[in-house]
């Protein structure tokens, strides 16, 4: 998705207060997955990570579009995350407040933005959510986001992207 360098700013102006309203917690361990919009990769995501977010053991927050939120039912063990998109990006820009809340209620050591393409309120979100890992995949727009960016091949399928995405997860120790 392309963003204008005007919305980029206003969005990344937001995540700076964001950022300084709450500092990140020491004792963060949960792991923050926002899924694709891509109903493709949805399924591939939730078959991916279907064993992280039924896990007793690990906490997790699921961020998805509210019209896919069906996804994701049959978790119990996570906090699911319902994001609304606005027709116009111009127009809203920023992260709804009750997204923003939420967000703020995790404590997040790991964060990936499971969108191939890059996705300004997904990868917002990833950086509101102050983990010291945030993972994404390399986009022009994804080093103000992002601290690990996954370079994706037109050859590979994503689910290799996905299953790279998982082991950086286990090197976290969280998993």
């Amino acid at each position: 998705m392309t963003v204008s360098n005007r919305v980029l700013k206003k969005i990344l102006r937001d995540c700076k207060r964001s950022a300084e309203a709450v500092s990140a917690a020491d004792d963060a361990d949960t792991i923050l997955i926002a899924f694709p919009f891509n109903e493709q990769h949805q399924n591939i995501a939730y078959r991916v990570f279907a064993p992280i977010l039924k896990a007793g053991g690990v906490k997790t927050c699921g961020l998805i579009a509210e019209t896919n939120r069906g996804l994701l039912e049959d978790i119990s063990t996570s906090q699911i995350i319902g994001l609304t998109i606005p027709e116009d990006l111009q127009k809203q820009p920023l992260l709804s407040e009750t997204v923003n809340q939420q967000l703020q209620q995790c404590r997040v050591a790991v964060a990936l933005d499971l969108n191939a393409e890059f996705h300004p309120y997904t990868a917002a979100a990833v950086l509101k959510s102050r983990a010291v890992r945030r993972i994404g995949f390399l986009s022009e727009n994804s080093e103000h986001f992002f601290n690990i960016q996954i370079s994706k091949k037109g050859a590979d399928p994503i689910e290799s992207s996905y299953l790279y995405m998982l082991s950086l997860i286990r090197d976290s120790g969280l998993y």
